[in-house]
Parts: C-alpha cells; structure tokens; sequence
C-alpha cells in the first residue's frame, strides 16, 4: 500500500516539477528591481533584462508605464533614450508608447538564465523624499494589450509576466526581538 501510494505522488509530483517557469521581463538597476536614484536631473542608465531559460526569444513586445505610489502617471521620472545590445535587429515604437523588438541570433539566456533586451537612459527631477514607492513596470504593449515574446523556430508566441522597478523604495518596520522568542517560534 505505502508503495502504491509514493508511485502515485511520485507519478503526480513530476509533471508539476517540469511545468515550465513564466518568463518575466523587467527594469534592473544594476541586478535590482529596487533604486534610490541620484540626484535630480542627473542621468542614470537601467537594464531591461529576460529571466528564461528554456526558449529561443525572437522578439518582444512590452511597454513602460511610470508610475507613482498612488498608481497614477508619474512625472518626475524621464525617459532620455534607450539602445538595443548587439542582436537587437529590428524596433517599431519607443518603449513608453509601445515597443516591438527583434532579435537574432535567438535569446537563450545562456549560460546565466537571463539577456539583456534593452538599455536605458533615464533622470529623475525629483528627490526620494517626494518619489516615495515610484515604479517603472513592464506592461502590455498599448496597441495590442499583449506583453508577449516570440521563440524560434516557428516564432511561436509566449506570454510574459512584467515586473516593476522600485524607486526609494519604503522600508519595512521590524521589531526587535530576544533570541529566545524567535527560538519559541519554531517549538
């Protein structure tokens, strides 16, 4: 009975292992999805990277929403420009609006699970004082409403999941507390 029953969740527990992990995509500030920016005006370059490891990206689409922690536009974080690394083939749009990429050779994310899609150029005009919880997130192309990749060899189409970059970011309250209360925690 007890061997029947490891077989079964054995045979139960494999397919959830090789389900395939969401790709996301998002803004980096040197390997962070958090930033406390220099000083107004000043510009400051951020990443737009691909965590994959398991498709061929040929492309993407995506588009950049700034916004503030009240969820509505921001105005104090400015786009100056952006470039594509070497790959990078084609672009339509501009990444506030709507940008389509296309890369060739395929992305693999080889041998460090993430690429590179996109650099940044930005500045801010105000100070963290004043841009408390700000993001820039990865959102679904305007013209479309997808936020998707295509994957060689077919340029079959893949959902992607878009994340946010944090700027001045809030700290978290702690508590203090004696090393024999987080010992009793875990009786």
């Amino acid at each position: 009975m007890k061997r029947t029953l490891l077989t079964v969740a054995v045979a139960l527990l494999i397919p959830s292992i090789l389900a395939a992990a969401p790709v996301t995509i998002g803004v980096y500030y040197e390997g962070s999805l958090a930033i406390i920016p220099p000083a107004p005006a000043t510009p400051f370059l951020l990443s737009l990277y691909m965590v994959q490891g398991e498709y061929n990206m040929t492309g993407i689409e995506y588009s950049l929403a700034a916004l503030d922690a009240a969820e509505g536009p921001s105005f104090v974080i400015g786009l100056q420009g952006w470039t594509l690394p070497a790959g990078g083939q084609a672009e339509l749009g501009d990444p506030i609006n709507g940008h389509s990429v296309t890369y060739w050779p395929p992305l693999n994310g080889f041998p460090t699970g993430y690429d590179l899609l996109v650099n940044y150029e930005f500045v801010v005009f105000g100070v963290c004082d004043d841009m408390i919880n700000h993001h820039i997130t990865v959102v679904p192309h305007p013209d479309t409403g997808f936020l998707r990749g295509t994957y060689a060899p077919d340029n079959e189409k893949i959902d992607l999941v878009g994340l946010s970059l944090w700027f001045c970011p809030e700290e978290n309250a702690t508590e203090e507390q004696s090393w024999g209360a987080i010992k009793s925690q875990y009786r």
